[in-house]
């Protein structure tokens, strides 16, 4: 029998009940005093059958008053509950207070094309200053999961609530009915008991912890919250699941049959991240922790446990250990899961955890190269965006905040530059701290300033006020340096652009015999240092490790792809003849950053004199061999040469089928502009397409379309020093 999507069922069969409720719960509402509720407590009973995308569910709230205004005498309040607009209440009923009436509202005008949950009031007569509200609800959960899959991205962020045999995925839809909220209201954490009927050849996960005492005799799978949460997510698929015990925490890794082969890696890597951040930032708060495969793409923390797409799970070991992967989701079982995001106030979870696993986490390889690689990214990053997108990072999350991009970027290296100020023990016993005092609760910015304030004993105003509360940053100049021989005395006057920033400035002298690193403190758009020294000095350099959140020249980022995309206007040079299909899905990767006026495609015998010149430029395939190509390229210094049967880089010639490569140099006649080449030795060779902007190198060298070599092209900054 062929199903009706849910929203027309309710027209078709319940058109003249619904307005009569409209009505009805209109007059009673006007009888009644609205009155705000939390939820204490939660138990959820659902029964799903993917096969018909259906959820039948009893859910129990216990209630509690938000104010202790008195509750009116003789007369009726009104409650507030949410729940997915698809899910139909069938049957109401409560402890503590008698229900009068309920009625459905109809959304907001300015819901209608995207997703709201429905609301429904309650009229209750009598309610005690806590009560119990039973509610038993059901209806179709199906959503077309194509429909939010974009090539390059790893979030399906359309998802919110869809039961299928293809998989299960219950989160931030109102699957179950809970209290409304108004607009920037705090969510209260509350207790959550979850019992579910078990689906033949499925496993479901929650986030919470297993309870099989809840369970009971009944055979139900059961779930108990270990602390209290502000929701519940249930996710499920056609799963083996994989088991160990780490340090006495239940570690399980939930793969389809085929992927059974990364089973040890996933449960080594989450007993890896484990050992390496528990003494950091203290025992991880859940009871149990899962690494679940996903039937869409996602890279998705929740409380106890990580969704991830099936691309990510075949990575395999590159996804195990790259930073930025499973350990970023992981520490959000501390940040964001564990310790809750205080709505109030911008988004500081994403920051923090960029900066302990994305960037933190080389340092606790003890790889010092990428750790500078990465801060040197952050300040070329921010050097690139628009002054007008430049917004605070204490932004993140609220209406018309940062981006995505600063809170995991600028977030990051705010979060270092405050471990060096404070000291990096300093900073991970707050974090300590942090966990002993917040799981289970909200916190903001301000609670993080106030640890760190605690545990360093020195005022952080000024440092959170530039960094996280107001936007910019300094783009800093060595005016002039001169030593005095004499007087064996360094005279350097440094300056700083843009916002005047209170910082403490890292400078590197280099000298015959070594360097000699100092720091200090500008506070002003200009001032003038005498530094005593001892040895001759050769030139001068600020901040060369990037330790400071800055802006650079666009002459100075080093040349990516992104610096390519990043102009006004893209010529694209394709070669003569058939092209294959993967170099066209780059072109229009490419082409994407430009508007329409700025796109412009020529086949390489097309060119003429001076076509490449005042444009960034996308060379694919066999177009480098153009004479007119090749010299363009040998004009700029291009690192790649091209051979009869390959290419060569550094010495080293790459002759098989399988060689490709991605280049990006500096396009000299565009500020900050670029010239990316990719070149594969068969069309076999061609990268995925999907992925060649996620690549921040400025050359990456592939093996069978797996990248083996990468090397950036940076331009250091050295400033001479004048004898006097």
């Amino acid at each position: 029998m062929t199903s009706i999507p849910p929203r027309c069922r309710f027209a078709l069969l319940f058109p003249f009940g619904l307005t009569l409720a409209l009505l009805l719960g209109t007059v009673g509402c006007t009888l009644a005093t609205p009155m705000a509720v939390r939820a204490d407590r939660y138990r959820i009973e659902v029964v799903l059958n993917p096969a018909r995308h259906y959820l039948r569910g009893r859910a129990t709230l216990d209630l509690s008053r938000l104010d202790n205004a008195p509750l009116p005498l003789q007369k009726a309040v009104s409650i507030e509950l949410e729940l997915h607009p698809n899910l139909r209440i069938t049957r109401i009923y409560a402890s503590g207070a008698t229900v009068k009436r309920r009625f459905r509202r109809r959304a907001p005008e300015d819901h209608a094309a995207s997703f709201a949950p429905a609301k429904h009031v309650i009229i209750l007569e009598q309610p005690a200053e806590a009560f119990t509200l039973v509610v038993e609800y059901k209806g179709v959960l199906r959503q077309d999961v194509a429909a939010g899959e974009a090539p390059g991205r790893i979030h399906n962020l359309q998802m919110r609530a869809h039961i299928g045999n293809e998989g299960i995925y219950l989160a931030d839809g109102y699957w179950y009915p809970q209290p409304a909220l108004e607009d920037g209201a705090e969510p209260s954490p509350a207790e959550f008991v979850l019992l579910a009927d078990r689906i033949a050849g499925m496993e479901l996960v929650a986030g919470a912890e297993r309870d099989p005492i809840s369970g009971g005799p009944t055979g139900r799978l059961a779930w108990k919250s270990s602390y209290p949460l502000t929701d519940l997510v249930l996710v499920g698929g056609r799963h083996e699941i994989h088991h160990t015990l780490h340090r006495g925490i239940p570690i399980s890794v939930h793969l389809k049959p085929d992927q059974a082969q990364h089973a040890s890696g996933w449960l080594n890597a989450v007993g890896r991240n484990l050992d390496r951040y528990e003494p950091l930032i203290g025992p991880y708060p859940g009871g149990e922790y899962a690494v679940v495969d996903n039937f869409f793409s996602s890279g998705f923390a929740f409380p106890m446990f990580t969704l991830l797409s099936p691309a990510v799970i075949q990575m395999g070991e590159r996804a195990q250990t790259t930073h930025g992967y499973l350990d970023h989701e992981m520490l959000h079982s501390w940040w964001g899961n564990g310790i809750f995001v205080d709505p109030r106030d911008g988004n500081w979870c994403e920051s923090l955890a960029s900066y302990a696993a994305n960037y933190y986490g080389y340092v606790l390889d003890g790889d010092d190269k990428e750790a500078r690689r990465k801060r040197r990214n952050y300040s070329h990053f921010l050097s690139r965006i628009k002054p007008q997108n430049d917004k605070p990072l204490g932004t993140y999350g609220r209406p018309d905040g940062c981006s995505r991009s600063i809170a995991y970027n600028k977030g990051a290296a705010v979060f270092h530059m405050l471990a060096r100020k404070m000291g990096q023990e300093n900073f991970w016993a707050a974090m300590r701290q942090f966990t002993a005092n917040y799981v289970g609760r909200h916190a903001s910015w301000e609670e993080i300033r106030n640890l760190c304030e605690a545990q360093c004993g020195m005022s952080l105003d000024t440092f959170f006020r530039q960094w996280v509360r107001g936007g910019g940053a300094p783009q800093l100049r060595v005016d002039r340096a001169r030593y005095h021989t004499d007087e064996q005395s360094l005279t350097l006057t440094l300056s700083q652009t843009g916002p005047v920033f209170d910082l403490d400035l890292p400078i590197r002298i280099n000298h015959a015999d070594g360097i000699v690193d100092i720091s200090v403190s500008l506070n002003t758009p200009s001032k003038e240092f005498a530094i005593p020294l001892d040895v001759v000095p050769v030139s001068v350099e600020v901040d060369p490790d990037f330790h400071l959140f800055r802006k650079v020249s666009l002459d100075e980022i080093i040349p990516t792809t992104a610096t390519t995309r990043s102009g006004s206007a893209l010529t694209t040079v394709l070669p003569t003849g058939p092209v294959p299909e993967k170099y066209r899905q780059i072109q229009s990767r490419f082409e994407s950053s430009f508007d329409q006026d700025g796109r412009r495609t020529m086949m390489v015998d097309e060119l003429q004199a001076g076509a490449l010149a005042e444009r960034c430029v996308l060379i694919l395939g066999e177009a480098v061999r153009h004479p007119y190509v090749s010299a363009f390229l040998g004009a700029i210094d291009f690192p790649v040469r091209w051979t009869e049967d390959g290419f060569e880089f550094s010495g080293v010639r790459y002759v098989s089928p399988g060689d490709a490569v991605l280049c990006t140099a500096r396009h000299p006649g565009v500020l900050g502009g670029g010239v990316t080449v990719l070149f594969a030795n068969s069309p076999a060779a061609i990268p995925n397409p999907a992925l060649i902007s996620m690549y921040d190198r400025s050359l990456v060298i592939f093996k069978e379309r797996r990248p083996t070599v990468r090397e950036d092209f940076e331009l250091p900054i050295r400033v001479p020093v004048e004898p006097f």
